[in-house]
């Protein structure tokens, strides 16, 4: 598999997924410009790949101005993307403590109705906090990336493909089939995904287009802090499928890559699944879904 001769543009391309993105592609000769909010953390993600065939993408999509900046560099550089992996997403930073002090005080309480009613004065609370601060959600996820790929889908090569993650999460969210603390997160991105499907259509055969809809990836930050702190509180023959289901970063920039290498058809944004290894599906794990969906908080 050889990757020689594109240039794919990673958002959120320093850490997690991104970043396993980033490297997989620049192995198999990609060009890559690495999205991030900083040239920091742009710089040490960069450090083990060496300089060459790597650029930065220094922006942060719930900064306009900045968006404008990078995007205006990027048009004046010779090297410009074939290709955009969108990997970044952010929204929960608010919720993190709250969160955190919510699982703390349901581990002192006892197993049984005493901790039901407990979980459901949490979720009651985390509900409200969300939509609270839910603005930065739908900045970071929706607003953000929606104003970025209007200006900068146009500048790609006929061919050219179009890359998005969502979560099993954002496939739910619409059918109560998610937690309350990821609400703001996954309509969002819900959002986008529906605004990304009409531009495809519009796109025609230029663009292919398709978003990985992924199960848990338990090696990122948010993926231990879930696992850690939060699947303890599921009904226990819920924890082994629940777990079962989960991919690593790497599994996730295997599944990229096919996704950038097969044939897909234009015109529409095509969906792909993603749980327990690297393959890529198109159905719906339902079992799966219905165990995602139970996340008490």
């Amino acid at each position: 598999m050889n990757l020689a001769g594109r240039t794919i543009l990673v958002t959120g391309g320093t850490s997690g997924t991104g970043l396993a993105v980033a490297k997989a592609a620049h192995r198999l000769g990609a060009d890559v410009l690495i999205g991030s909010r900083s040239q920091t953390s742009y710089a040490e993600a960069v450090a083990p790949m060496g300089g060459e065939r790597v650029a930065p993408f220094i922006a942060n999509f719930a900064d306009p101005d900045s968006l404008e900046a990078a995007l205006g560099r990027l048009e004046m550089a010779l090297n410009r993307p074939t290709d955009i992996v969108h990997c970044a997403a952010g929204g929960l930073e608010p919720l993190l403590r709250p969160l955190l002090r919510a699982t703390a005080a349901l581990r002192r309480t006892e197993p049984g109705p005493q901790r039901d009613a407990a979980i459901a004065r949490q979720r009651d609370e985390l509900d409200r906090l969300v939509h609270q601060n839910a603005t930065s959600a739908f900045e970071v996820n929706h607003e953000g990336p929606r104003w970025l790929f209007e200006r900068l889908v146009p500048m790609l090569r006929d061919g050219g493909r179009i890359i998005v993650y969502s979560s099993l999460w954002s496939e739910g969210v619409r059918r109560g089939d998610c937690p309350a603390f990821y609400w703001s997160v996954a309509e969002s991105k819900t959002q986008f995904e529906e605004w990304l499907d009409e531009a495809a259509h519009q796109w025609g055969s230029r663009f292919s287009a398709a978003v990985l809809i992924g199960h848990l990836i338990s090696d990122t930050s948010m993926g231990k802090l879930i696992d850690r702190n939060m699947v303890q509180f599921m009904a226990p023959e819920d924890v082994p499928p629940f777990r079962a289901g989960y991919i690593t970063s790497d599994q996730a920039a295997e599944a990229t890559i096919d996704v950038l290498t097969r044939p897909i058809e234009p015109g529409a944004l095509r969906r792909f699944y993603l749980a327990g290894s690297a393959k890529l599906t198109t159905t719906l794990d339902t079992a799966l879904m219905a165990v995602v969906g139970r996340m008490p908080l």
